[in-house]
């Protein structure tokens, strides 16, 4: 890359601070790599499902599990405050001895793993409940991140032996040659959120495949919009990440509680951090729209 800020993913954390931050990011990254072999185990093998039911009344499935153990076992405890993830229960929380807590859905779409690439989302927060990274990974040909830190945005790939950056800043607003997907029943929409799709619908293509991360990559290569108006989705460690990564990016989003009421990203407390081993808090689901700012902000238009 000619001109660049980040030519190398070394010279972006290198930029990262504190270095403490810098090596964790590392760490995760390294971890990250190791979990195709994981994937491919499991679509080789017989027993999708483990016969567990996790704290959200699902059956796990053994992707899920191996995934979340193999960031258990091999992140080192100095780096880290607090371990937690999606298949986290009140028997699997690890306490380690840094300043930053770490709370990933590390593999996101392992229903469709046979048929589409999943990905994994990491956030890390600093002990007063405030982001100070987040990242995303693509399992597919080759792995994808997409990483944001007070540093900027970085996008790079492994090519299955170096690390290579593709892109050292984005912005994705206003959109260019928009894409959307909206998630859930058009029959349980809002008149609001019918309302909203149409418009979109009239802007952009869709392209809609089942799992966050690859969702939000379309978004974030072709411009445009995504969305899950209904509490699907988990606010620690997929909507606050993801809405923390669109502002390094020029774009914008908010979220939906429960209750129907609609909250920006800037507008969004820290986590609270004694919380955070209560699953309820932990695995709490929110609705969301993230993109460019120009179509998030047709929402607001909308009476």
């Amino acid at each position: 890359m000619s001109n660049s800020t980040y030519p190398t993913l070394d010279a972006y954390l290198d930029a990262v601070k504190p270095k403490e931050l810098s090596d964790l990011l590392r760490e995760l990254i390294n971890i990250s790599l190791i979990v195709p072999e994981q994937i491919l185990t499991f679509m080789i093998g017989e027993n999708d499902y483990s016969g567990i039911i996790n704290v959200s009344g699902d059956e796990q499935l053994s992707l899920d599990i191996a995934t979340h153990e193999l960031f258990l076992q091999k992140m080192p405890n100095h780096l880290y405050a607090m371990l937690l993830g999606e298949e986290t229960d009140e028997n699997n929380i690890l306490e380690g001895t840094g300043n930053f807590i770490i709370i990933g859905d590390f593999i996101d779409g392992s229903s469709i793993v046979r048929s589409r690439g999943p990905g994994a989302i990491v956030h890390i927060i600093d002990k007063e409940g405030k982001t100070e990274a987040a990242f995303t990974v693509s399992f597919t040909l080759f792995l994808r991140f997409d990483l944001a830190t007070e540093a900027g945005y970085i996008q790079f790939v492994h090519d299955g032996k170096d690390f290579r950056v593709l892109k050292d800043s984005l912005s994705i607003s206003p959109n260019k040659s928009p894409v959307y997907g909206f998630g859930g029943k058009r029959t349980h929409y809002s008149e609001k959120q019918k309302e909203f799709v149409d418009v979109i619908d009239t802007k952009g293509k869709i392209r809609y495949g089942g799992c966050m991360v690859q969702d939000m990559n379309n978004v974030l290569d072709k411009t445009g919009i995504f969305g899950y108006f209904a509490p699907k989705l988990r606010f620690v460690y997929e909507i606050i990440p993801y809405l923390y990564l669109l502002s390094k990016v020029d774009g914008d989003g908010f979220f939906i509680t429960p209750a129907g009421q609609e909250i920006k990203y800037e507008d969004i407390k820290p986590l609270d951090v004694t919380k955070l081993t209560d699953m309820n808090y932990l695995h709490q689901r929110a609705g969301f729209v993230g993109g460019s700012k120009d179509l998030v902000n047709i929402w607001f238009d909308i009476e």
